[in-house]
């Protein structure tokens, strides 16, 4: 599930987060495409090895729909789920939970957002659903701001 090539040796110019080495330093999302075909598409093109999948906004579960995995093989990838659209740390810890159970990761992109218009991490709110995503043995990547 962790989609990282076993072939990576110790001295290639790599980089580790969570006990996971990669070669590329880009991390992709996959929203704001056409569609999945097109982002599976720009994805391969990147050389990228972690993709963001808002859980939000992506069909993970529903068979009949079109699925992320179809696209953008959790085999090669490493899905890094996050909890774009979140304004609260109950909603983000809820999220990302979800995502756990529908997928098996772990390692999660946490960004809990304050009021429109501006969008800026509300940064109490990110450090307690932190808290509370450690203490369930997430972990965690945070988009935050220089200033709590």
């Amino acid at each position: 599930m962790d989609g990282i090539p076993s072939q990576i040796a110790a001295g290639d110019d790599t980089w580790e987060v969570a006990g996971r080495r990669f070669r590329s330093r880009l991390i992709v999302g996959t929203g704001r495409y056409k569609d999945l075909e097109e982002t599976g598409r720009a994805i391969e093109a990147s050389g990228a090895e972690i993709v963001t999948v808002a859980v939000r906004r992506v069909n993970l579960g529903d068979p009949k729909a079109p699925m992320l995995q179809d696209f953008v093989d959790p085999r090669r990838y490493t899905y890094l789920p996050n909890t774009a659209g979140c304004f609260t740390a109950h909603d983000a810890v809820r999220t990302l939970r979800l995502a756990r159970e529908a997928g098996g990761w772990n390692l999660v992109k946490l960004e809990v957002l304050g009021p429109p218009p501006f969008l800026y991490p509300d940064m109490r709110a990110t450090f307690e659903a932190a808290e509370a995503l450690l203490k369930d043995g997430f972990e965690v990547m945070v988009y935050c701001s220089d200033d709590p």
